[in-house]
């Protein structure tokens, strides 16, 4: 056969070549039996004449005859096992190459890939190389086999053509609910076979556009359900302990494969968007939620933790559920993971005997376990059963299957409990709960990952922003920035990609500047949970809390600010909103960072920042945290601020000002954190000069004419080069040119697009005028 795509490998599972050659086996072993057994019993009979002869030859034709059937499907075993053998692994590995790609990366079914600009070229190509490796070898081996295979089908056909009705027992026989039973038996007594494993790891591994059906917020039928359930009812009366433990009787790799096989029907049977189906194609009655969980795993999950006699079953629990496949969409267990986790460090914090125990390595391993859940991570967070918002109701109601005794689950509560908590620099399971939130900002646009990525981002701003909850965030003696600062950062890497949403920016015809605009279940734009600039510089306060947080969110924020100014000069029509929504993004972070300076200053000793593996990671600053120029303007992208709104805010924001990362055995005192915040805040403070020449550059880009307002008497040109700004008398001449730009401009326009200059600027301009001062240049600045 040609090279299969990638579509194809993904629908193929590893080992269920076996698991029918297994069945052929036993098929030819029975048909071996019955036919000696027939033979035997004939020839046996106490009788002779003729009648006894015809009876004798009818019996050896028959046993020929029966021979030969079973004969092939000897052949067809032989046949299947071999095409496993040379062919099971190749799938698999190109199952484990896809399953593992970096994040952003996807694969064609010509096994091209398709990256972000940021990917390693040389790791881009050496995946490319492997996965069409492999495919080729794949192509080749079922070139050898699968001639062999349709010759055994085609012997059976013709030697029993009764049987023509189903040549091959369907691999779905298998998985009853019985059969779940003994293999859950042969697992607890160490006697699971290789035909025992093969059919768990089939039965519990999802084929890709599965994966990617439940990734998309749609249901999946699976005819295997059945015995997944079974699986799940054979655990019944067995402690978290218990099922953590089965497969540890086994050899080799099989504990391995029983406990990923565990997790994974955990997961699956718990999913709400998991179906039965019939082997018909029918939809099934059964669906997979919480109570389909083994009881103990259930009883464990839902109590509280202060009503549990023992935490070793969760103990167990989290690490079993660390194996197998982690993004399975949807599933309630993974809801509860982070219900639990959330309580069990809540609850840590309420008992400080248990503070040094295990249970804060528990509840990290929970978080960590259900973060690449972001389905259970979006339900958690934004979920509130008392508010007017159906869809933080619905959400509620998903979560409090997750509470015992008819409990409420409350996403505002859980969320505090989760950032409050002291986590270790080695725990990084909290900080893996929300760091899609901002990387999902990247995807397409309106997609379904997207969309709930810009819904969570929403949930969680409205916590980190909310008035009740800015004495425990950002308490002047142990804010989040000092007990959690990694966690902290993380914070502001995810809040970046939304602060135009925060600031109600909307995109309009010809621009296209949000990373995301979420919609509700209804499909109306969700919007700004903050209702202006003074409720969005609470959110701020939080992050800046942490020195390096501070400097993420800030950075961001500038590149946010010029964005819209420079949109503002592309789009006039929408100018007036577009410099309010920059006005009031820039007074939120003034906000913010004065709140943090003033309590620096008054009450608290800042403690370092820990060192962290994302050392260096702020070094070149927030990079694309709003989309390109090129979306702003329908013109080509070009010019100096082009450049510098595409690429990094690090020309505002330098590392000098917040060394990176900071230095533990050195921690900065009181008096040095206020200073370095207040740092950032005279770089990101109002600046009409860099306001203009934005704006402007954001107007000649669409209209290219307007750039002889700016010609200078050497040739040069004003709004080409910040630096020609800045160089010589280039302040004053700005002021002249803008102003004679500002005023014809305007007459030609519906609405004043472009503010006066302020009235005291009638002097001359000196260069510490203007902000970004000494080093700090704005984009595009030489």
């Amino acid at each position: 056969m040609p090279t299969p795509t990638k579509t194809q490998v993904m629908s193929w599972t590893p080992g269920m070549l076996s698991v029918v050659a297994a069945d052929a086996g036993k098929l030819r072993d029975a048909i071996d039996t019955q036919a000696d057994t027939m033979n035997r019993t004939i020839h046996g009979l106490d009788w002779s004449g003729a009648a006894f002869q015809a009876a004798g030859d009818r019996a050896d034709r028959e046993k020929t005859q029966q021979r030969a059937v079973a004969t092939a499907y000897d052949d067809l075993s032989t046949a299947l096992q071999g095409a496993e053998n040379d062919a099971g692994w190749l799938i698999g590995e190109i199952h484990r190459v896809v399953h593992n790609l970096p994040h952003g990366w996807s694969v064609a079914d010509d096994f091209n890939i398709t990256y972000h600009d940021s990917a390693d070229k040389d790791a881009v190509d050496s995946t490319y190389a492997t996965l069409t490796s492999l495919a080729a070898q794949l192509g080749q081996s079922m070139d050898k086999w699968a001639p062999k295979i349709a010759e055994a089908v085609n012997a059976i056909s013709a030697t029993a053509p009764v049987s023509a009705e189903k040549h091959v027992v369907n691999p779905a026989d298998q998985f009853t609910a019985q059969q779940a039973q003994a293999d859950v038996k042969a697992v607890r007594d160490g006697t699971a076979d290789a035909a025992t494993l093969t059919r768990l790891k089939a039965a519990t591994d999802l084929a890709a556009d599965q994966k990617d059906d439940l990734a998309n917020g749609r249901n999946i039928n699976l005819p295997q359900f059945e015995y997944l359930q079974g699986l799940s009812q054979a655990m019944n009366g067995m402690s978290g302990e218990d099922i953590a433990n089965l497969g540890n009787k086994l050899p080799g790799t099989g504990r391995d494969t029983v406990q990923a096989a565990i997790a994974n029907d955990l997961r699956l049977v718990s999913d709400p968007q998991v179906h039965s189906v019939g082997l018909d194609g029918r939809p099934g009655d059964s669906v997979g939620g919480m109570n389909k969980l083994p009881e103990s795993i259930r009883h464990d999950l839902t109590s509280k933790p202060g009503d549990l006699a023992t935490f070793n079953g969760l103990n167990a629990l989290g690490t079993l559920m660390s194996k197998g496949d982690t993004t399975i969409q949807g599933s309630d267990i993974n809801r509860a993971m982070v219900k639990q986790g959330a309580e069990l460090a809540a609850f840590t914090d309420g008992h400080a005997a248990l503070k040094d125990g295990p249970l804060p390595k528990v509840a990290d391993n929970f978080l960590n376990d259900a973060a690449g859940d972001h389905a259970a991570v979006h339900d958690a967070i934004i979920a509130n059963p008392n508010s007017s918002d159906s869809d933080a109701r619905a959400a509620a109601d998903r979560m409090n299957v997750t509470c015992g005794n008819g409990g409420k689950y409350y996403g505002s509560q859980h969320v505090i409990d989760v950032l409050q908590h002291p986590w270790s620099p080695s725990q990084h399971g909290a900080e893996n709960m929300f760091k899609w939130i901002g990387q999902d900002a990247s995807l397409p646009k309106g997609s379904f990952a997207n969309n709930e990525a810009g819904q969570t981002a929403f949930g969680l701003a409205s916590i980190l922003g909310d008035s009740n909850n800015q004495s425990i965030l950002n308490s002047p003696d142990n804010p989040i920035g000092s007990k959690n600062p990694a966690l902290t950062r993380t914070l502001a890497n995810s809040m970046s990609p939304y602060l135009g949403n925060f600031v109600d920016v909307h995109d309009y015809p010809g621009m296209n500047i949000l990373n995301s605009a979420p919609v509700d279940s209804s499909g109306h734009l969700l919007k700004s949970p903050f209702r202006d600039s003074a409720d969005l510089s609470k959110m701020f306060a939080v992050l800046d809390s942490d020195p390096q947080a501070a400097r993420t969110i800030n950075s961001a924020g500038m590149q946010w600010h010029d964005a819209l100014e420079y949109a503002a000069g592309a789009n006039t029509d929408h100018a007036p909103s577009l410099q309010a929504n920059a006005g009031n993004l820039q007074q939120a972070m003034n906000a913010g960072l004065t709140t943090d300076i003033n309590a620096h200053a008054a009450e608290r000793s800042f403690q370092a920042s820990q060192q962290y593996a994302d050392r260096g990671v702020f070094a070149d600053g927030v990079t694309s945290v709003v989309q390109t120029a090129a979306s702003i303007g329908g013109g080509p992208v070009a010019g100096p601020v082009v450049g510098g709104i595409a690429a990094s805010v690090d020309s505002y924001i330098k590392a000098d000002i917040i060394p990176n990362p900071a230095d533990p055995a050195h921690p900065l005192p009181d008096d040095k954190v206020s200073t370095e915040l207040g740092s950032i805040r005279d770089a990101i403070n109002s600046d009409p000069i860099r306001d203009e020449y934005l704006q402007t550059q954001g107007y000649v880009q669409e209209h290219p004419e307007a750039a002889s307002y700016f010609d200078q008497k050497d040739g040069g040109n004003l709004v080409a080069d910040w630096h020609n700004v800045t160089a010589g008398n280039g302040l004053n001449e700005w002021r002249d040119d803008y102003s004679r730009f500002e005023h014809d401009t305007n007459r030609h326009l519906p609405n004043d697009a472009f503010p006066a200059p302020p009235e005291d600027r009638n002097g001359p301009i000196a260069e510490s005028d203007v902000a970004p001062r000494g080093e700090l240049r704005p984009p595009g600045a030489k």
